[in-house]
């Protein structure tokens, strides 16, 4: 089985690494581990992601997990798109996805839901909330909805994604913090930990907030009509 994880920043940073000890530690499963991630790790992401070193994030963060762990990862230092898809995301492959613009999420959304068998964690966050989402299919059948169907921002998303951006768009990013990141990460072990565990699938989606110190999970039922 293939963890695909696309974005390696303030989410998938921490993500990679409370996988990867689970993987190594805790579950007998053999697992291919993917990185995906065209951004570098700057002096800047200190205060809200997780490196040791300087560098591309997917390249980095791949070695890291090797030297700690002894998991072998392939890392594409590349932002995802139309192009190189099909190339990154596999039938059967559990795609954990840490992006942070609704455009990508359309992208992995649209293009998961052509495939038979796929397993899609999503996680994104504000300030101090944010949301999980688990889109499954099964041979062929939506068991929970996709990304888009109870969010009409990624469905007709007014963002741009990373490689649409300019070098001043992206050295402006908005303010994180590193708890949301980490409940985020977290709760996505979460989904990952039931879906290998073969427990029923029905949450689809998972809120959070910091200041109000709540968790909410919602039944997210594919749409019929389509």
């Amino acid at each position: 089985m293939r963890i695909v994880i696309v974005g390696l920043g303030g989410i998938g940073s921490i993500l990679s690494e409370k996988l990867a000890r689970y993987l190594k530690h805790i579950t007998d499963e053999q697992f291919n581990l993917i990185f995906m991630d065209g951004d570098d790790y700057e002096t800047k992401n200190l205060v809200r992601q997780e490196f040791e070193t300087y560098g591309n994030k997917a390249e980095v963060k791949a070695a890291e997990i090797f030297n700690k762990f002894e998991i072998p990862v392939k890392p594409y230092p590349y932002f995802i798109n139309g192009d190189n898809i099909d190339a990154i995301i596999q039938g059967n492959d559990i795609v954990m996805l840490c992006v942070d613009n609704h455009k990508t999420r359309r992208l992995v959304s649209n293009y998961c839901s052509l495939l038979d068998n796929i397993t899609l964690i999503s996680g994104g966050n504000d300030f101090i909330d944010g949301n999980v989402q688990i889109y499954v299919r099964r041979n062929g059948q939506d068991i929970t909805a996709d990304l888009t169907t109870y969010h009409p921002e990624i469905k007709e998303p007014k963002d741009k994604s990373p490689e649409d951006m300019s070098c001043e768009e992206l050295e402006k990013s908005e303010p994180q913090l590193y708890f949301t990141n980490l409940t985020v990460a977290t709760i996505m072990c979460w989904a990952f930990y039931n879906i290998i565990t073969k427990k029923k699938i029905g949450i689809g989606e998972v809120y959070f907030d910091i200041e109000t110190m709540s968790v909410n999970s919602q039944l997210r039922e594919p749409n019929k009509g389509e």
